[in-house]
């Protein structure tokens, strides 16, 4: 059962606020970025943002779970 509540919680809940808040963000910078109304312009921006945001999380991924675990702040 508590494995069901975690999966229903994940799905229902943390998902899609998760994307919420990155189309939030990233509708933010659109209008910072298109300032001068050039949507092409902000598009491209606003997706070097968010996938250089995403490159930065994937790759701090694996050294932070290596001081988690040298640190024993995650049981093996």
């Amino acid at each position: 059962m508590k494995y069901t509540g975690d999966c229903v919680l994940t799905q229902y809940v943390i998902l899609p606020l998760t994307f919420v808040s990155w189309r939030s963000m990233l509708t933010l910078y659109d209008i910072l970025l298109s300032a001068d109304d050039d949507a092409l312009k902000a598009d491209v921006m606003s997706a070097c943002i968010g996938l250089g945001l995403c490159s930065i999380c994937f790759a701090v991924e694996v050294p932070f779970a290596k001081v988690a675990m040298d640190c024993r702040i995650y049981p093996r």
